[in-house]
Order: structure tokens, then C-alpha cells, then sequence
């Protein structure tokens, strides 16, 4: 079906279509309107009350039916790492596909948000807290599969002036999935604006991808204005801001819960996407490889496997040999750690994975023993001839061979210590510091921080 939606530029008035297919909403704009955005409001999120100009944007659908609360998550994915914007004529966050960027002439490369790892999940933490009375995840990780809201954190990249925090689609209804949400903000301006005031941006943003137009009150997230402070979703009815001379746009979304004029954020959102339903059951994880009893020949060389999978987002697995971590933390599959030239001894291994709400898990642990002899591992294979006519050119002539045979160069502290080499994500194939520990009973369960 199809509607006329009117737009102005100006004083010009242009007409637009908005059709509603089999792939969702596609705008059909003729060439002498191409250059200027379809019908409506792009949102404009100011960081003061000065007049800041709201540029002409679009709006998907002024009516339509409200979304079925579904079991399944919405995504709201915070790309923190930058892309290449591509126009291919409406909006796909799945192909990094943005109108408005592309009408603005801001596509092509968008920077990264900067910043260290710390800092980037004190946004991501604020965020969360946001969305977190509803069913939707939000992310720092791309989803692989399904539509979900995008929205690119960066630098100011854009036309808009310094006084603009950010921009968006006003999408009625949610009737056109995929939006591409733009908060300009840079790790450099975290001091200026704190982290809570950089998630209200993406926040809102977003929440105009599901149709949330301006409200007066400051402690909502949908006020127009940075005032500071850490304003959440509100559960009650606040009056609508217009902007630019605009009429509000998705009247009958927000009648649903209020008074003409009035919207409730918190009950929208609660509407369209339903309650947060936490999830309380752990992942499932097991050590694939090695077996438990497996031998290896002293200085084999082989992978360590593990297995996970979790009911909603698995976040972590880690590996853990004889108490101590090794290697490091794999956010996604494979869960792979080389181990090369492994020492003389019996280890004790299993796997640690926690899930995006914090639930963790332990494997079955499993044991293998390195000895002489033993069958050599996956790719494994005689450490040389460093004991049994060794020419005593290592080691200068040094005898009594019988304590340190077999230990490679760099492993344990003493005769009595030994060590494993756990190579993960570039870290060297020997890796001295990496030591085992004696294992006095298994550690607890490490929650994700």
C-alpha cells in the first residue's frame, strides 16, 4: 500500500511516497527531490537552548498498527568501531546502508568512537541501563543474523554544526526496520559530557527509530536538550515537543497511553517490545579436545577445544589449566588455545563461559598426562633428542639430567614448578610468564565484568 506524505524545504513543498513491500519500507523520490531529505523530522539533539536549526528529515509511516510484542529481542547495535556508510537508497544497518547520511553527504568512511576499552563500556554499561526494563539487547558486538537499530558513535563527521548530538529517523510504529541512528560524540568529549549524558544521545536516538518524538521534561530521555543528570524512560505522561514550526508526527502511537499532545516513553517502549525478561540460565560449555586420559608425548605441541552455547548471548569463554587462566578470553568461536612444547607433568583443564547476563558456567574438568613415551597429541611430536644422547651442547656439558630432562628453556620457576605455553590471538608460542599453578581445589565461578 501506499501513502502521500508531504515535506518541506523551506517554503517548497514536495510531494514523496512511501511504499510498503515484501522488504519493508522503500522511499521513492523523484530527481528533483533527491537532494533534499523525504517528509518530516530528522531528529536534532542539542547540547544547549540556543536555536540549533533541525534539519529536514524523514518519517516513515505516520500511522499503521502498532508491533506485536514478539519472545524475540529487539537489537540495538552501538557500533562504536566505525564502517563505510554506503547508499543504496533507504536505510539497512545490515548492509551499512544510511539515507540520511547519504542525503547529508557524510557517507563513505565514519570514524571510530576512539577511546579505551574501559571507557567504551562505561558507555555501553549507561546504555544498557537505559534499555534495561525492556526486551531489548543492546550491543557492542554486530549481530549475525536478523534486522536490528544501529547506531554509529563518533566524532561530530557531519554538516550539522557543533551545537548537534546527534540524528535520526523518525520511524512511527517501528514500521521499517534496519534505521541507521547517528550520536556525534568521541571518547575525547567523555570529560566534557560523561558517560551518562553520551548514552541519553544514543538512547534517544534510537527510541526515534521506534517512533518517540521530543517531550518538555528533562528527566526523560526524549527532552531535546542536554541538562546533564542520567534521565531514564519515564513512566509517565509528558508533554510533546514540537520542532522547527513541525506538527507531531506519530500522534496515534503515542495516544495509545496518553492525551492528545502527551507521550509515555516508558509504556511505548513496554508496547512495542515488552518487558525485560532476564535470563537466569547458565551456558553450556565442555572441553572438546583434548579427552580426559588423553597422553602426550613431553613437548608436544597441539589445540585445546571447547564447545559453548548459550540460550540467549554467549559474551566469554576462558581457559583454565590447573587453576590459573591461560591465553586469552575468546568473545566468539572458534574457542581455540595452541599449546606448544608442553612440559612434562599431569594438567587438570576445563572452561569457563558466561553469557551476556552475567551467568557463568564451568566445564567437566578433564585431566591428561605428558610423559615419556605417551602418545603424541594433534600435530605433537618428539620433543628432540634433549635426553638420551644429548651431546651436552645445550647445556655446556652440564650432567645429572635426571630433575631437568625434558623441561624446555622458560618453563617453571624451579625443578618443582612446571609451565605451559598457551599461545592465543598473536601472544607468543612460549610464553614464560604464563605459569601453572598447583591446583588446591577449583576456583569459584568468575563473573564477566
Amino acid at each position: 500500500m501506499s501513502s502521500q506524505i508531504q515535506r518541506q524545504l523551506g517554503v517548497a513543498a514536495l510531494s514523496a511516497t512511501v511504499v510498503t513491500g515484501a522488504l519493508g519500507l522503500m522511499l521513492l523520490v523523484s530527481e528533483d527531490a533527491a537532494a533534499s531529505p523525504p517528509a518530516g523530522e530528522v531528529e536534532a539533539h542539542e547540547f544547549t537552548r540556543l536555536s540549533v536549526p533541525i534539519p529536514e528529515g524523514m518519517i516513515v509511516n505516520g500511522g499503521g498498527p502498532p508491533p506485536t510484542p514478539t519472545a524475540d529481542p529487539e537489537y540495538v547495535y552501538v557500533n562504536m568501531d566505525g564502517t563505510n556508510i554506503i547508499c543504496n537508497g533507504n536505510d539497512d544497518a545490515v548492509a551499512n546502508s544510511s539515507w540520511i547520511a547519504c542525503q547529508y553527504g557524510f557517507s563513505g568512511n565514519y570514524p571510530s568512537w576512539g577511546g579505551t576499552a574501559a571507557q567504551r563500556q562505561s558507555i555501553m554499561d549507561a546504555t544498557k541501563q537505559d534499555w534495561a526494563p525492556f526486551n531489548v539487547v543492546v550491543t557492542e558486538s554486530r549481530p549475525v543474523s536478523g534486522t536490528y537499530t544501529m547506531c554509529l558513535t563518533g566524532p561530530a563527521n557531519h554538516p550539522f554544526g557543533n551545537g548537534v548530538l546527534g540524528i535520526a529517523p523518525l520511524d512511527c510504529n517501528d514500521q521499517m526496520p534496519s534505521n541507521v541512528v547517528f550520536a556525534f560524540h568521541s571518547a575525547s568529549q567523555l570529560g566534557q559530557f560523561g558517560a551518562n549524558t553520551q548514552a541519553t544521545t544514543i538512547s534517544q536516538e534510537v527510541a526515534h527509530a521506534y517512533g518517540l518524538e521530543h517531550v518538555s521534561s528533562s528527566s526523560d530521555i526524549m527532552n531535546p536538550y542536554n541538562q546533564g543528570g542520567n534521565p531514564s524512560f519515564t513512566d509517565t505522561c509528558i508533554t510533546l515537543v514540537s520542532g522547527q514550526g513541525q506538527p507531531i508526527q506519530c500522534n496515534p502511537q503515542h495516544q495509545q497511553f496518553c492525551s492528545a499532545g502527551q507521550q509515555n516513553s516508558y509504556q511505548e517502549l513496554l508496547g512495542m517490545f515488552g518487558a525485560n525478561d532476564p535470563d537466569t540460565e547458565a551456558p553450556n560449555v565442555v572441553v572438546s579436545y583434548p579427552y580426559d586420559g588423553d597422553t602426550f608425548e613431553i613437548g608436544a605441541s597441539f589445540t585445546i577445544t571447547c564447545e559453548a552455547n548459550d540460550n540467549q548471548d554467549l559474551a566469554s569463554v576462558q581457559l583454565w589449566i590447573d587453576g590459573a587462566q591461560m591465553g586469552g578470553t575468546k568473545a566468539a568461536p572458534p574457542f581455540a588455545w595452541e599449546v606448544t612444547n608442553i612440559p612434562e607433568g599431569s594438567y587438570e583443564i576445563y572452561c569457563i563461559a558466561a553469557d551476556e547476563w552475567d551467568n557463568s558456567a564451568m566445564s567437566p574438568v578433564i585431566g591428561i598426562l605428558v610423559e615419556q613415551g605417551g602418545m603424541p597429541g594433534d600435530g605433537g611430536a618428539d620433543s628432540g633428542g634433549d635426553s638420551g644422547g644429548d651431546s651436552g651442547s645445550d647445556s655446556g656439558g652440564e650432567s645429572g639430567g635426571e630433575d631437568s630432562g625434558g623441561l624446555p628453556p622458560g618453563f617453571g620457576l624451579d625443578d618443582s614448578d612446571s609451565g605451559c605455553a598457551c599461545a592465543s590471538d598473536g601472544l607468543p608460542t612460549r610464553a614464560p610468564a604464563l605459569m601453572l599453578l598447583t591446583l588446591l581445589g577449583l576456583p569459584l565461578l568468575r563473573r564477566r565484568q
